[in-house]
């Protein structure tokens, strides 16, 4: 969709591997990022959820970007924002086994849109969630651009 994307890591290593063996490199050291400069902070899923939810910096970007721009999180990752108290009166997703009760209505659904904060459920949401934080971050049109683009709808 054109969105210019920085992949970044919360300490000095430029890649890792993740929970399924899938290898990425080239991330930025968080310390290495302006993110004043950001529209949207993504928080992903799996086990490093719990790296990133006990990292006190990690919390003050997700709280800044839940409640000034746009906050974007997926599968156990969504459960932080929610830990946070920013689903407090708003609708969520978040993996079910993590569901805690955070103040607001969970939603057993792939991806959900509430004002700037966007959740995906798991992987098998992800592309939903992917098109909505289009719809946030560019226009509902550009997601369907590339929804039509991938055959993500065979209509």
């Amino acid at each position: 969709a054109g969105i210019h994307t920085t992949l970044v890591s919360v300490d000095d290593t430029t890649g890792c591997t993740g929970a399924m063996g899938l290898e990425v490199t080239g991330l930025t050291p968080m310390k290495d990022c302006d993110f004043t400069r950001a529209d949207a902070l993504i928080i992903p899923g799996g086990p490093g959820y719990e790296i990133l939810e006990k990292n006190r910096e990690v919390l003050n970007l997700i709280e800044s970007f839940g409640r000034n721009k746009v906050l974007g999180a997926i599968c156990a990752g969504s459960s932080i924002p929610g830990k946070l108290g920013l689903y407090k009166g708003r609708t969520y997703t978040v993996v079910p086994d993590l569901d805690g009760s955070y103040g607001g209505t969970f939603e057993k659904v792939h991806a959900v849109i509430s004002g700037n904060i966007v959740t995906g459920i798991s992987v098998g949401g992800a592309f939903e969630f992917a098109l909505d934080l289009i719809k946030v971050l560019k226009s509902p049109e550009a997601a369907d651009d590339l929804a039509r683009a991938t055959c993500w709808s065979l209509q």
